[in-house]
């Protein structure tokens, strides 16, 4: 399994050279790892979470009807895969920058409280610090599975020099 490098995830989807087994694997996996992290969430403000919700539902949502719409305009086949594949390393990703992002940020916090300047920053800042961050990595996340489904989808349209004429 491909955990990071979308690239030769995208030349395999591209040879036709990913298995069943491979993309019963990363489904396997990423439905392990959401049911985990929804059960492993902090308390939130009640319109934190339910923003949360509308956006997570929203992006979903508009998120496979474009890459649908992009696979079926290019080779139209192994969609399935592509999705399953590509989305669980376009996950991936961005939960390590998300680490990260907050290791940086709480070894800040970590420094300023221990020399003795106060930290300040309110719940209610916190919270939409929390909501921009997922907003980002959401936006993020899309960008790169797009962008993924695109690349997979127009190289054979680039290597064929009678369709490049």
């Amino acid at each position: 399994m491909i955990l990071f490098n979308i690239k030769k995830l995208e030349n395999l989807l591209i040879e036709k050279k990913i298995s069943d087994k491979m993309v019963f694997n990363y489904l396997l996996t990423y439905l392990i790892i959401t049911t985990i992290t929804a059960y492993v969430t902090k308390d939130i403000p009640v319109w934190l979470e339910a923003t949360q919700f509308i956006v997570s539902l929203t992006a979903l949502i508009w998120g496979l009807r474009k890459t649908f719409e992009i696979n079926r305009e290019g080779d139209n086949s192994d969609y399935f895969k592509r999705i399953i594949s590509l989305s669980f390393v376009a996950s991936v990703r961005v939960t390590v920058y998300i680490f990260i992002i907050l290791l940086i940020y709480n070894l800040v916090k970590a420094v300023l409280i221990a020399t003795g300047v106060t930290w300040g920053v309110s719940d209610y800042y916190e919270n939409f610090l929390v909501l921009g961050g997922f907003l980002i990595s959401t936006g993020f996340y899309y960008y790169i599975l797009l962008d993924s489904f695109k690349r997979v989808n127009t190289t054979d349209a680039e290597e064929d020099p009678l369709v490049a004429a």
